[in-house]
């Protein structure tokens, strides 16, 4: 059996008293923490750090990818690829290929058959 804080009848309050009670320590323990994780986010952010948390057992949230114009940084990807059937689809070479792209190749062209004049 667990041991009861000193000072508090747990045995003798109702149903309803206990609920209060377990809403009210979960209140404060919530400000508390808040309160420490304001604390470590500025000790974080003075080090040069960003402190990110998501809750425990939550669906994990995307984080939010930093472009490089928020840091003032850009800078132009070439042009590889272009789609010969609909000049408006490109692609730079870079990550997954476009589904156009692979269609080309299941019909048998090459990737060189889609390159840019002039894309090395």
């Amino acid at each position: 059996m667990a041991r009861q804080p000193a000072g508090i009848d747990l045995e003798g309050m109702s149903d309803e008293q206990l609920r209060e009670l377990m809403q009210q320590v979960k209140e404060t323990l919530s400000q508390r923490v808040t309160q420490r994780l304001d604390e470590y986010r500025l000790l974080a952010r003075e080090a040069g750090f960003e402190v990110v948390l998501r809750r425990a057992g939550g669906k994990p949230q995307e984080r939010k990818r930093r472009s490089n114009a928020e840091d003032g940084r850009t800078r132009e990807v070439a042009l590889k690829f272009r789609n010969p059937d609909n000049p408006a689809e490109t692609w730079a070479g870079r990550g997954r290929k476009p589904k156009w792209v692979e269609e080309k190749l299941a019909e048998g062209r090459q990737l060189s058959d889609l390159r840019v004049d002039g894309a090395a």
